[in-house]
C-alpha cells in the first residue's frame, strides 16, 4: 500500500521536548514498515519565530489532487497535522485514510460517529479553540500590557526582542538605532510647523524608511506615527493608555506639541465608525455574495446583500432579528448529559498514550537530574579534599544547578500537558452544554467570537439562515444522544 508521511515540528520547545522531526520518522518509518505500507513522498515543515507557515503541507495538498490513486496519510498525531479547520477541511476532500500513530487512531469515510467525534475534539484542542472562547489570550496580552510590555509586534522605530526578567522569558521591544532618528525628525519636522504630512512623507522614505514587509511609506503611516504615544515611553491597548517599560524615542513635550499643532489644523474630529459585528458572517442565499450592513435613520442596523453581482431580490433583516437567529444556531447544539461521562470515559482512554509519553519524559529527566545532583555532591567532597580548587567547584556548581533548573522546568511541563490535554477536551464539552447562555451574556463582538467558532459558513435568504456547522459541532447541532451515536 502506498503512503505519504506527514510530520512537523513548530518550534524549538518542542524540539527540546522529544517532538523532533526525526524522532517523528523514526515513529512513522517503523510503523510503515510493521504495517507494509510503501512510504512514496515525505513532507516536512519546520516552522519558527521568523519562518511561520507550512509550505509543505500545501505540497502534499497539491500531492493528493494530483495522486488519485494514494489515501493513506501517516502522521505521529492530530497536532503535528492540523494547525486549524481549513486544514481539517482540506484534508476531508480528499477521502483519505489517516493513521495518527502515537494516538492509535485510524480514520476514514466510513468511520463512527463517536470516532469522528472524539477526533474533532482532538482537534479543537490542537488548534486551542479554547483560548478564543473563554478569551484567555486575550487575558494574557492585557496582563502584559498592563506590565508594560507591548504586546504585539514592535512598531517603526523598534524591534521585538526577548528579555528574561526573573526567570521568566518576555517578549519586548527594543529602540532600532538605524530607524529611531528617522522617527525623531518626523516628531521634530511636523512640530516645527514649516512641513505638512506630505513632505515629511517624502523625507522619510529618502531616509530609507520602509515598512515591515519592505514597502515605501504612505502619508497615512506618518499620521499613525505621529498619534503614537508609544514614541515617548506609554501605548494604547484595547482602548486603554499603558506606562511602558521600552525606552523612548523622542520626550512627551514633543509629542504634546505634535498633538497641539495637529488641534490648531482644526481638523475635523474622525468620526467613530459604528461597529458591525456580524460583517462578514454570512452570504447571500440567492447570489453567493457578501451580506454587508448599514445604519437606517441614525439607528436602525440591517443586514442585506452587497448586490455585487446584481439585485438578486433577497431581504434585508434588522440585526435585533439576526442575533435572534443567530441564536437559535448557538442553541442547536446540544449534548446530552449523560455523553459528557462516557466522553470523559473516551478521552482518557483515547490519551493513555499521550500520558505514557508525557510519564516517560519525567522519568528520563528526573535520572538527568539526579544524575547532575550526584555530581554536586562529589565536587562538594572534592573540594573539601582539595583535590579541586573553589573557584572550580563555584563554576561547576552554578553550571549543573542551572541545568537542573531546566530539567526542573520540563518535568513541570510534562506533568501539565499530561492532565491540560484531557482536562481541555472536557472543558469543550462543558461550554458546549451552557454555549447559549453564554452567548445570550456576551455584547455583539463576543456573540461573534461563538459563532467564527462553532460556525464554518452560513447563508442568509428571506430572513432565513442556513449554517453549516465546524466539526465537531456539526454532530453537536443534530442534538445527538448516547444512544444515536455511541460505538458498538
Amino acid at each position: 500500500m502506498k503512503a505519504v508521511l506527514y510530520a512537523r515540528v513548530s518550534s524549538k520547545e518542542q524540539e527540546e521536548e522529544g517532538y523532533s522531526v526525526p524522532a517523528q520518522l523514526k515513529l512513522l518509518k517503523e510503523y510503515a514498515r510493521k504495517n507494509n505500507f510503501k512510504i512514496v513522498q515525505e513532507f516536512i515543515d519546520v516552522e519558527t519565530a521568523k519562518r511561520a507557515g507550512r509550505t509543505n503541507f500545501n505540497q502534499m495538498i497539491e500531492f493528493f489532487q494530483l495522486n488519485k490513486d494514494i489515501r493513506f496519510l501517516l502522521c505521529e498525531k492530530t497536532d503535528r497535522l492540523y494547525r486549524n479547520f481549513k486544514d481539517y477541511v482540506n484534508l476531508e476532500e480528499f477521502n483519505l485514510t489517516i493513521h495518527l500513530v502515537k494516538e492509535n487512531e485510524i480514520l476514514s469515510k466510513e468511520s463512527k460517529s463517536h470516532q469522528k467525534f472524539i477526533h474533532g475534539i482532538k482537534v479543537l484542542m490542537a488548534k486551542n479553540y479554547i483560548d478564543n472562547l473563554s478569551e484567555e489570550t486575550k487575558k494574557g496580552m492585557l496582563q502584559k500590557a498592563h506590565e508594560g510590555y507591548y504586546p504585539s509586534f514592535a512598531p517603526l522605530g523598534y524591534f521585538n526582542v526577548e528579555k528574561n526578567i526573573n526567570g521568566r522569558k518576555i517578549k519586548a521591544i527594543s529602540i532600532d538605532k538605524s530607524r529611531s532618528y528617522i522617527i525623531k525628525k518626523i516628531f521634530e519636522l511636523y512640530a516645527n510647523g514649516n512641513h505638512n504630512l506630505q513632505q515629511i512623507t517624502e523625507y522619510a522614505n529618502q531616509e530609507g524608511l520602509r515598512s515591515r514587509k519592505g514597502y515605501k511609506i504612505y502619508k497615512s503611516t506618518i499620521h499613525k506615527i505621529l498619534r503614537d504615544p508609544i514614541y515617548y515611553g506609554n501605548f494604547t491597548w484595547r482602548g486603554e493608555l499603558c506606562k511602558g517599560n521600552h525606552h523612548p524615542i523622542i520626550s512627551k513635550e514633543l509629542f504634546e506639541l505634535v498633538q497641539e499643532r495637529f488641534g490648531n489644523y482644526n481638523r475635523p474630529k474622525q468620526i467613530k465608525k459604528h461597529k458591525f459585528a456580524f460583517t462578514g458572517l454570512l452570504t447571500c442565499g440567492i447570489c453567493g455574495c457578501a451580506i454587508t450592513s448599514e445604519i437606517k435613520k441614525e439607528k436602525y442596523i440591517y443586514y442585506h446583500c452587497t448586490s455585487y453581482k446584481g439585485k438578486c431580490g433577497n431581504t434585508a433583516i434588522r440585526e435585533e432579528n439576526l442575533i435572534q437567529k443567530l441564536g437559535e444556531l448557538v442553541n442547536k447544539i446540544q449534548i446530552d448529559n449523560n455523553i459528557i461521562d462516557w466522553v470523559r470515559e473516551a478521552l482518557n482512554l483515547n490519551h493513555q498514550d499521550e500520558k505514557e509519553y508525557h510519564n516517560h519524559q519525567c522519568k528520563l529527566l528526573q535520572e538527568q537530574y539526579d544524575k547532575l545532583q550526584r555530581r554536586i555532591d562529589k565536587i562538594y567532597i572534592d573540594k573539601l579534599d582539595e583535590i579541586v580548587t573553589s573557584k572550580f567547584y563555584q563554576k561547576m556548581t552554578n553550571q549543573w544547578k542551572e541545568e537542573q533548573d531546566k530539567i526542573l522546568k520540563q518535568i513541570e511541563k510534562h506533568k501539565k500537558a499530561n492532565v491540560n490535554y484531557f482536562e481541555m477536551g472536557i472543558k469543550i464539552l462543558e461550554l458546549s452544554k451552557k454555549l447559549y447562555s453564554t452567548y445570550l451574556e456576551r455584547n455583539n463582538e463576543g456573540k461573534r467570537e461563538i459563532l467564527n467558532i462553532i460556525l464554518s459558513n452560513c447563508s442568509l435568504n428571506a430572513g432565513n439562515l442556513y449554517p453549516i456547522y465546524r466539526k465537531p459541532f456539526d454532530l453537536l447541532a443534530k442534538g445527538l444522544t448516547r444512544s444515536v451515536w455511541l460505538p458498538g
